[in-house]
């Protein structure tokens, strides 16, 4: 029953994406979009605005629109803009959902989401040398490897947030971590390879996957009493203890 499950959202994401790549694309200035249902997904920079928007210095800032074509821009596709030499992005409060690996492999060291924001895709802003996050108040699913490889010394997941993807974090810097109460699952590797001390987790945690914690400084750790800790969720030798 699992596999045909697992099998069937296979099935759905892969009709869903051949679909989005079914509708015309069009240009407005410098962005290339489509429009579906009077909203609107750009998919990254016109060849032209690629050369016209690079500074002297081999970068680029860029500015999302809220509105194309008098219509709102809800998406950033998949690969939008990655590996486009991006030093700064301004993300409107219009965009719901940003795509996978849409902005990674920039050198983008400041972002900030906005509370229109619900999902943050697999790998959206993965090896960005990104420094200084601000999670949006809507955010309630951030992808695998959405922030991995990057210089975040501090997190802060607002109350929002249920889903922690695998890997969504590791490899940074992170020494200070603030979860929110809403945060049910934090799954494989989330936050491995980090400088935590210590973690407090609420009580809404039922799932932390294995090997989310390893690779940190924590020593000692307490954990919800109904929470569900795999073997490895932290490095061998401590158990965690029950609250």
């Amino acid at each position: 029953m699992k596999k045909l499950i697992t099998g069937l959202a296979v099935l759905v994401m892969a009709l869903c994406s051949a679909h989005a790549q079914r509708l015309p694309t069009q240009v407005s200035g410098d962005f290339r979009f489509n429009e579906e249902n009077g909203k609107v997904t750009i998919l990254g920079y016109t060849s032209r605005a690629l050369e016209e928007r690079l500074s002297p210095d081999g970068t680029r800032s860029l500015v999302i629109p809220e509105r194309i074509n008098d219509l709102p821009v809800t998406s950033i596709g998949q690969y939008a803009f990655e590996e486009t030499q991006l030093t700064s992005v301004s993300i409107p409060n219009s965009v719901t959902s940003i795509g996978r690996s849409a902005f990674a492999k920039n050198q983008l060291t400041t972002v900030i989401i906005p509370d229109s924001v619900t999902t943050i895709g697999q790998r959206a802003f993965h090896n960005t040398q990104l420094a200084n996050l601000t999670l949006g108040k809507g955010v309630t699913e951030i992808g695998n490897e959405a922030f991995a490889i990057n210089l975040l010394t501090s997190v802060i997941i607002p109350d929002s947030v249920i889903t922690i993807g695998n890997y969504a974090f590791c490899e940074n810097s992170i020494s200070s971590l603030t979860l929110g109460n809403g945060v049910t699952t934090i799954r494989v590797g989330a936050f491995r390879d980090n400088q935590l001390t210590s973690v407090s987790f609420p009580d809404s945690v039922t799932t932390l996957g294995g090997e989310s914690f390893s690779g940190n400084q924590i020593t000692s750790v307490t954990v919800p009493r109904s929470t569900s800790v795999a073997r490895t969720t932290f490095d061998d030798g401590i158990k965690p203890t029950r609250k």
